[in-house]
């Protein structure tokens, strides 16, 4: 089943890297968004779609055909469908 994938995350925040770091070591391809690394237009328009999706815009958001905010890391694999 193919799914869109996408990780709005910031390159400081430690907890994105620990979401990034799960999503590689579970060979999951996803498009990631670092908010803070783009140029001034680029990141009003992420900030913009992140507020849609996640009001709060805590990092890291991943979505997975739903938005799931922060790091629940069984949450993931139920929804990624991962069975370890």
């Amino acid at each position: 089943m193919l799914r869109r994938i996408r990780l709005y995350s910031l390159s400081t925040c430690p907890v994105c890297k620990k979401i990034k770091e799960f999503l590689k070591n579970n060979s999951i391809e996803a498009e990631i968004i670092e908010v803070d690394t783009l140029e001034s237009g680029e990141q009003w328009l992420a900030i913009k779609e992140l507020k849609k999706i996640n009001p709060q815009e805590t990092f890291p958001t991943l979505i997975v055909e739903k938005a799931l905010a922060g790091f629940d890391e069984e949450e993931i694999k139920k929804i990624l469908e991962i069975k370890n």
